[in-house]
């Protein structure tokens, strides 16, 4: 045996073991530095490290089999012992294991100082930050049922136990959409770790039999799989909200020393019957499905009936009226002056009897968005935010109306930190998604697409996103497609109606548009049409109280006037609003878009000589263009606002760039080039050209979209059959 230890020796067989694993150590630590910068997945490191250790005992057989020599590389049975420069050999290894073991200590040390010291980057926006240790997700508990029909079950317990945490002072707790995406999908928990940018996780499942229920509940460190708790409660039905404070108060005590002593709420009880019909409601009440909703509100008149004063019921039932309503960003048709005052009632009662509650505050404050009543509506929802941090629709409804109000730095960084934190949650992704897009920030909207879909796959909310971007960009076949499917599967969706109808003005498929459009959007397709009687159908319906009025009137407007109505236009005007000056008051111009339906406006007033009241308008137009020039630039929607304006104030030069800008941004409904404010423009060679390169390109995306080369209406074509 010392014979072999001494052999091993002279053939330097230990040096080069030990000079490959500080060059393995050396390369981890270089390639460690390199993939966390390109952010690639771990398993790219993994492999490193098993190509590194695979290769250990090839390059010792290597190292025994062979000898350097003067001449080169030999078998060492063909080596003279009496020639042999092992020694030697053995010398220079030495030198190359101590350089390299200095490179080894310095790359650590610029690593540590530079890489992970206190001057470590920001996180950008949307993404992730590092994972604090007070911070947690609750995954969805598994149904472990004999049957396995109480899902809702496991999702209530689920949720109501994300709800008590998430009023644990100091403590992260992650969404609940984002939690629940990985609902079935055997995820490893330290991906889910990473993707939810959380320490902690809470999983586990409940057997109900019976009036029997077995709940296991288990809480991990995301990092390496250590199990902090693991317990498993046999109760009585009857116990459940004991069992559910029990679970919070013992993670709360499990986590870290700063959170002991903080006392978790008691859940709020009823009936268990009662509460067995509430959890199926709010499960019903998630999916945003119409059908499942008109399923929640009978579940919920139901729990009324057996507890009228359950608070969080009034809530839910107050919630499932207004999405069954028309109000845009609802799913139903239940006419919005209708459901308002069922929801406000119910909303009202809830905070009386319970005025900690957070969800009736995040309620209250979107019924008083939506009556205008903006800084009464922030207040409550900033309030609900400060009662549970996780309630991602209270944080969206706030954003919502701080741009309401012109504040849209602090609406964007609502959104953000809502995505940070729950970043499958449909609305608040895709109203990021908008922002983004309103400032040409497409990098940041593909890279938050990217992360969400990585969590969740392909999905609705996903092809919504896409066509979003899509239609902002340009790409309108494309944003067509994705908004299509969206609109199939729920055509009630004002929101994805809303893009979808962009999208099929961008194509000018005006019969489509017309079956399938916003109110706005089908008086625009029949003007396109020729069918002007079904126009003002359209403006005859119109309802101010569904829709987004400065954008609305602006589409009913260019429909009216781009046909020489206009003096319905003002009579519609006035006949809604009172006046202009009434219409600019109460609706002012907030989303940052640009001056919306201003110009077009100005111009109506214009045209019937009522030179004081246009130019009222066109001042608050130079208003508005001058406040939201600094972030829109390559947007163009804001080019055509900075057009409509320029062309109605002679500044022919202004018009015709802002045009070019248009249509460079992406601007590809033809409608908005034919209206009356450039008639002085159309002998223009300058405007020929750009209209003639708009209508090339949107003939393009026809052709991408399978639909012949555009071409307008003749008075002796057959008209289509529409289903409005």
């Amino acid at each position: 045996m010392g014979r072999v230890f001494d052999e091993l020796k002279r053939r330097n067989v230990f040096r080069v073991a030990v000079a490959y694993v500080i060059a393995s150590w050396l390369i981890l630590q270089v390639a460690d530095i390199v993939l966390q910068g390109i952010e690639a997945p771990a398993w790219v490191m993994k492999v490193f490290m098993l190509v590194l250790a695979l290769g250990l005992p090839f390059v010792l057989m290597f190292s025994w089999a062979y000898e350097l020599t003067p001449e080169g590389i030999k078998k060492e049975a063909d080596v003279d012992r009496t020639q042999s420069i092992t020694p030697e050999t053995g010398r220079k290894l030495n030198l190359i294991t101590i350089g390299m073991l200095v490179a080894v200590v310095v790359l650590v040390g610029i690593d540590r100082v530079y890489m992970h010291g206190t001057h470590a980057p920001a996180a950008t926006a949307a993404g992730s930050t590092a994972a604090g240790d007070k911070s947690i997700a609750v995954l969805a508990f598994e149904d472990l049922s004999p049957e396995g029909d109480q899902a809702y079950f496991a999702d209530g317990l689920s949720e109501e136990l994300l709800n008590v945490l998430a009023k644990v002072g100091d403590l992260k707790v992650a969404g609940r959409t984002s939690s629940f995406a990985f609902k079935g999908s055997n995820t490893d928990l330290r991906e889910i770790g990473e993707l939810l940018n959380v320490a902690h996780i809470l999983e586990g499942s409940v057997r109900k039999s019976g009036n029997r229920i077995r709940v296991t509940a288990q809480l991990i460190k995301a990092d390496d799989g250590f199990h902090l708790f693991s317990e498993t409660y046999d109760r009585e039905l009857d116990d459940i909200f004991a069992v559910q404070d029990e679970i919070a108060q013992k993670i709360s005590d499990a986590l870290l020393t700063e959170i002991v002593g903080t006392e978790a709420p008691e859940a709020t009880e009823t009936d268990t019957v009662a509460y067995d019909l509430f959890l199926k409601a709010r499960q019903r009440i998630h999916t945003r499905d119409i059908f499942n909703l008109r399923e929640a509100n009978t579940m919920l008149d139901r729990v009324l009936e057996i507890d009228p004063i359950y608070a969080p019921a009034l809530v839910q039932k107050a919630l499932v009226t207004y999405l069954m309503s028309d109000a845009l960003g609802a799913y139903g048709s239940i006419p919005v002056a209708e459901a308002m005052p069922v929801a406000r009632r119910n909303v009202e009662q809830a905070l009386a009897l319970d005025d900690t509650l957070a969800e009736a505050y995040a309620l209250n404050g979107l019924l008083l968005d939506q009556e205008e009543r903006y800084d009464e509506a922030i207040a409550s929802l900033e309030r609900a935010r400060r009662l549970n941090p996780t309630l991602s629709d209270a944080a969206n409804w706030l954003s919502s109306a701080y741009a309401s109000v012109g504040r849209r730095d602090d609406g964007r960084a609502v959104l953000e930190e809502v995505v940070t934190r729950d970043p499958t949650y449909g609305p608040a992704f895709n109203n990021l998604i908008v922002e983004y897009t309103r400032t040409s920030q497409f990098d940041a909207a593909d890279a938050l697409l990217s992360r969400v879909e990585r969590i969740v796959g392909n999905n609705d909310e996903i092809d919504m996103a896409r066509g979003i971007i899509g239609v902002v960009s340009g790409n309108v076949a494309d944003a067509a497609r994705y908004l299509a499917s969206g609109f199939q599967q729920n055509p009630d969706s004002s929101v994805n109606k809303m893009w979808y109808g962009f999208a099929l003005q961008g194509l000018a498929d005006y019969e489509t548009l017309a079956n399938v459009g916003l109110g706005e959007h089908r008086a625009l397709a029949y003007a396109e049409q020729e069918y002007m009687e079904r126009v003002f159908a359209e403006v005859e319906r119109f309802d101010p109280e569904v829709a987004y009025v400065p954008r609305a009137i602006a589409e009913i407007g260019l429909a009216l006037i781009n046909h020489g109505e206009v003096d319905a236009y003002i009579q519609f005007i006035e006949e809604n609003f009172g006046s202009a000056e009434d219409l600019m008051a109460r609706h002012p111009i907030s989303s940052g878009w640009g001056s919306a339906y201003l110009p077009l406006l100005a111009w109506a007033y214009l045209e019937v000589g009522q030179e004081d009241v246009a130019q009222k308008i066109i001042d608050e137009s130079a208003r508005e263009i001058a406040a939201y020039g600094s972030d829109v630039e390559g947007n163009w929607v804001y080019s055509l606002s900075i057009a409509r304006h320029a062309a109605i104030t002679g500044d022919d030069e202004g018009a015709l760039a802002a045009l070019r800008r248009s249509v460079d941004n992406g601007v590809r409904q033809l409608f908005e080039l034919d209206a009356p404010l450039y008639d002085h423009l159309r002998d223009d060679e300058r405007f020929k050209t750009i209209r003639a390169d708009l209508l090339e390109i949107i003939d393009a995306e026809r052709a991408k979209a399978g639909l012949p080369p555009y071409r307008p209406v003749d008075s002796t074509d057959e008209r289509p059959t529409f289903v409005n």
